[in-house]
């Protein structure tokens, strides 16, 4: 497994960003993230980079992860 997110939640404030969120990516697959405006995909992308911290939950990933 290259990527694991466990139950990710992300608040700011009394705003829920995003609730309970959990996928993994296996080496060798591809992923997109898609989804309406505002249903958080700039924010998991921001959590993934390590830019921003979780609220609670856990994110798994090699140090030497490319994301492109």
């Amino acid at each position: 497994m290259i990527l694991s997110c466990n139950h990710i939640s992300k608040s700011y404030g009394v705003d829920t960003i995003l609730d309970d969120c959990s996928f993994f990516i296996n080496d060798n697959e591809k992923a997109a993230i898609v989804g309406n405006n505002g249903a958080g995909k700039s924010t998991i992308m921001k959590l993934i980079c390590g830019l921003q911290s979780p609220t609670s939950g856990s994110i798994d990933k090699p140090n030497d992860l490319r994301i492109g």
